[in-house]
C-alpha cells in the first residue's frame, strides 16, 4: 500500500477536518450537518473507485461493489466530542513524534482512519482489475458514538450481510465481545451536597467534574490539597473541582475518574458520600455485588461517566461490560440489591454480547490475513468495546488497534501512526482478498 501512502493521507486530513460530533438536527441531517458533511466526502471517496452509494435518509449511507453474496464492513464517520487540551490540533495534523510520523485528530483511530484504510485497501484491488466473486458494501454510520440509530434504521431498511467485518476495535481479530449496559442511577441527594456535576458521555472515562458542598472534613480537605483538587470557598460551602485523564468507558481502568477522585477525597465528610465512592470506585464492579467473569470473555468493567444533580437527587451515568455467559438480568438485579433503599436504576441503552465461532470462515480468514502481513502466529480474541460488528449476524471487529500499541481513542490528541496506517490497510487488503476475491 506504500504507492497510496499519499493519498490516504491527503483523504484522512480531508476527513478529519469536518466536526462530525452529533448536533442539532437539520434538514437531511438527524445528527447534524457535520455528519451529512462527512458523510458526502465519503461518498465522493466512494464514487471516485468505481462504487455505487446509498444516501439512508440522513441516518447513514452505503458505498458497494460487485455482484452476488454480500459482504458487510460497517464504519462510523461520527466522533465523540474533542474535550480539551489537545497539544495538537483535533481537526488533523500531521506531525513527528519520538521518531515516528502521526496523523493526529478526532476520529484519527475512531473510526475515520479505519474507514479510509479499508476504501483504499479495495480501491488497490480494484486497479489491478480484479472482481469481487462477493459483493463488498462499506457502510457509514453517523450515529454510533451516541445511541447507534443510525445502524438500528440500516436494519430496518436494508439488505443484512451474511457476514461482516468492522475495523473499529483492535487486531487481531476480536470474535467475542462483552455485553454492554448502561444505566442510570439516581439515588437521594446526600444533605451536605449542593451541586456535583461531571463527565461528558456515560462511555468516556470522566475528565472533569465539580462538586459543592455546605462542609468538607479536616482529612477531606487535606486530600483535597494532596490529590490536586481545587478547593473554593463559596456562599454557604466549598466548590471542589477536580481534573481527571479520559479514556474509553470499555477500560476505565486506562484513565484516571475525576468523579470518584473527588469522592475519594470527601469520603470522610459524611457516611452518604462514603457509600457513593464505595458504590462506585471499583472498575470491577465490585462495590455493586457485579465482580463477574468468565472463561470466554473475561472480567466485568465499571465505567462511571457522567454525574447530574437535582435539588433532591444526584444520577450517576454507568456503563457495564459484562462477561457473555451471565444476562442483562443478572446484571440488573445485582445492581439494584447493592444500592441503598429507594434508588432507581434506568436503563439507557444496551448491546447484547458477541460470540462468533474460532472456525468460521470468517474469523479463519482474517485471522489469516492479519498472520501473513504481521508475520505473527496471533489468536482471536475476546475484549469490552462495543462495535457495530454486534449489530449484524456472523460478524466480527478487526482491527485498527495492534496488540501493545498505546490507544488514544476518545482521548486528547487521538492520533494514528502513519506505519500503522499503512499496515492497516495492507491487512484489510489481504482480508479482502481472502474474503470477496
Amino acid at each position: 500500500m506504500q504507492s497510496y501512502k499519499k493519498q490516504m493521507v491527503d483523504t484522512l486530513l480531508f476527513f478529519l477536518a469536518v466536526d462530525s460530533v452529533q448536533g442539532a438536527p437539520a434538514d437531511g441531517a438527524p445528527f447534524g450537518a457535520g455528519t451529512k458533511e462527512m458523510l458526502d466526502k465519503f461518498f465522493s471517496l466512494a464514487t471516485s473507485i468505481g462504487m455505487r452509494t446509498k444516501n439512508i435518509d440522513g441516518y447513514c449511507g452505503f458505498a458497494e461493489i460487485g455482484e452476488g453474496e454480500l459482504l458487510g464492513i460497517p464504519v462510523h464517520l461520527d466522533t465523540v466530542p474533542f474535550g480539551e487540551d489537545w497539544t495538537r490540533s483535533p481537526f488533523g495534523e500531521m506531525a513527528e513524534e519520538d521518531g515516528e510520523t502521526r496523523i493526529y485528530g478526532r476520529g484519527a483511530e475512531d473510526d475515520k482512519g479505519p474507514a479510509v484504510a479499508v476504501m483504499y485497501a479495495l480501491k488497490a484491488l480494484l486497479d489491478e482489475g480484479r472482481a469481487p466473486r462477493r459483493r463488498i458494501r462499506v457502510i457509514a454510520g453517523l450515529n454510533e458514538e451516541s445511541g447507534w440509530k443510525c445502524i438500528e434504521h440500516y436494519l430496518e431498511k436494508e439488505e443484512i450481510p451474511s457476514m461482516s467485518f468492522s475495523p473499529d476495535a483492535d487486531f487481531p481479530v476480536i470474535f467475542c465481545e462483552k455485553g454492554v449496559l448502561h444505566a442510570r442511577v439516581t439515588l437521594k441527594k446526600p444533605a451536605e451536597v449542593i451541586s456535583f456535576s461531571g463527565g461528558e458521555r456515560v462511555n468516556m472515562v470522566a475528565d472533569r467534574a465539580a462538586l459543592e458542598v455546605t462542609a468538607l472534613s479536616d482529612a477531606a480537605f487535606s486530600k483535597c490539597l494532596k490529590g490536586g483538587i481545587k478547593v473554593k470557598f463559596i456562599d454557604g460551602g466549598f466548590r471542589l473541582s477536580a481534573e481527571g485523564v479520559s479514556a474509553h468507558g470499555s477500560t476505565p481502568d486506562k484513565g484516571e475518574n475525576a468523579i470518584l477522585k473527588i469522592l475519594y477525597a470527601v469520603k470522610s465528610t459524611s457516611e452518604d458520600l462514603a457509600d457513593l465512592y464505595d458504590y462506585f470506585h471499583m472498575t470491577d464492579g465490585s462495590g455493586l455485588g457485579l465482580k463477574l467473569s468468565d472463561e470466554v470473555s473475561g472480567e466485568l468493567t465499571l465505567n462511571v461517566g457522567k454525574v447530574e444533580s437535582t435539588e433532591d437527587t444526584l444520577t450517576f451515568s454507568l456503563d457495564i461490560r459484562y462477561p457473555v455467559s451471565y444476562t442483562e438480568e443478572q446484571v440488573l438485579k445485582s445492581l439494584e440489591t447493592a444500592l441503598s433503599e429507594g434508588a432507581v436504576v434506568t436503563v439507557q441503552g444496551r448491546h447484547l454480547p458477541l460470540h462468533v465461532a474460532k472456525d468460521s470462515e470468517l474469523v479463519k480468514s482474517l485471522i489469516a490475513a492479519y498472520n501473513e502481513v504481521t508475520g505473527e502466529t496471533a489468536e482471536p480474541i475476546a475484549i469490552g468495546g462495543a462495535t457495530y460488528a454486534r449489530a449484524f449476524p456472523n460478524a466480527v471487529a478487526f482491527g485498527p488497534v495492534f496488540p501493545g500499541e498505546d490507544s488514544r481513542i476518545h482521548q486528547k490528541d487521538e492520533s494514528i501512526s502513519l506505519d500503522n496506517f499503512l499496515k492497516c490497510a495492507e491487512i484489510y487488503r489481504k482480508a479482502l482478498e481472502k474474503l470477496a476475491f
